[in-house]
């Protein structure tokens, strides 16, 4: 790769070299946001990832496969200051890139962003992509006008919430799931029904239902792939996914994932069939991961929510959570 020298900010612009810049980006990534990334995170993910890139145009002309970039910005003295990568999952609709960028604290607003940004486009551009896709915190000073500025339009507000579990009355619980139970409404777990079988019928149901979904990008994930995203071994198990079945049909979902905290669970999906919504469903499956969240001792809960979907919002308030930090998602036509 071809290095990209600048002389009023004296950064030039290196593809990140594994392992050894994995310490940097951590260390970089820690800058931002204290304890959100690890070496052995950085690893764990290349693991997983393809080294030969597949990029090529399909027979309508837009971009299809796998590919990224990885670029590191270091100042005069070597120290890495910035970082961008653009990247494309196969499963991705076609046209699209997404990639993220971000600068040290000390080294905002002087021309490290433009650098890299400006990089990624150009890369995006010789691949003929058709739009760029990114998130940015919406806790970072002046970081929606930055991209804004640099012509990206807003997507979606996605933040998380917070559930204090110590002092939660948990007397509704029973209500609201009896009430569906004498509907005729089941409640189990995957570890119930273990098996391929409902793994598969799991995955339809999140198809079904993550067309509604204000957060979804795009379609999901070939099978393969939507198992070890949605029901990763290492932070779910089965008796955390709550299912709402009417006889043999699987109406509903919730799923819970550890976090790198002790104590605190995250509801990484929820979703509901949409000739079943309106019946409190949703809310039941919230409830009974709720309780098996104070089973496992756990003293707090975290979801994320996009800012429109008015349905979720109400219902995370309602059973006491409470909105911290998020992010933006945004993207940048480029044909």
């Amino acid at each position: 790769m071809a290095v990209n020298n600048n002389a009023s900010t004296k950064v030039r612009l290196r593809e990140l070299q594994v392992p050894e810049d994995y310490k940097h980006l951590a260390q970089l990534f820690n800058s931002i946001e204290p304890g959100s990334l690890t070496v052995e995170a950085l690893r764990e993910e290349d693991r997983h990832i393809p080294q030969t890139s597949t990029l090529a145009l399909n027979e309508t002309g837009l971009l299809t496969g796998f590919g990224r970039i990885r670029v590191l910005a270091e100042n005069t003295d070597g120290k890495v200051i910035g970082y961008g990568s653009s990247w494309r999952a196969p499963w991705s609709d076609p046209g699209e890139l997404a990639s993220t960028f971000c600068v040290h604290p000390d080294y905002q607003r002087q021309g490290v962003g433009e650098l890299i940004l400006s990089y990624l486009e150009n890369w995006a551009a010789s691949q003929k992509a058709s739009v760029l896709l990114s998130e940015i915190k919406d806790w970072i000073p002046g970081s929606l006008p930055f991209a804004q500025k640099h012509g990206f339009l807003l997507d979606a507000h996605i933040f998380e919430l917070k559930l204090d579990l110590k002092n939660l009355d948990t007397t509704k619980l029973r209500d609201t799931v009896h009430r569906l139970i004498d509907s005729g409404i089941t409640f189990v777990t995957l570890a119930d029904i273990a098996g391929e079988e409902s793994e598969k019928r799991l995955y339809e149901l999140y198809v079904e239902t993550s067309k509604d979904n204000p957060g979804q990008i795009g379609d999901l994930p070939a099978f393969p792939v939507w198992r070890k995203e949605a029901l990763p071994e290492d932070c779910s198990i089965e008796k955390w996914v709550f299912i709402a079945m009417d006889g043999d049909t699987f109406v509903g979902v919730s799923t819970l994932f550890s976090t790198e905290e002790t104590g605190v669970l995250y509801t990484d999906y929820t979703g509901v069939s949409p000739y079943y919504r309106g019946r409190g469903i949703a809310k039941a499956l919230k409830l009974l991961s709720i309780q098996a969240a104070l089973d496992e001792g756990a003293y707090s809960m975290t979801t994320e929510t996009e800012a429109g979907n008015g349905a979720m919002q109400n219902l995370n308030r309602s059973l006491g959570y409470l909105p911290n930090k998020g992010h933006y998602r945004i993207c940048k036509p480029l044909l």
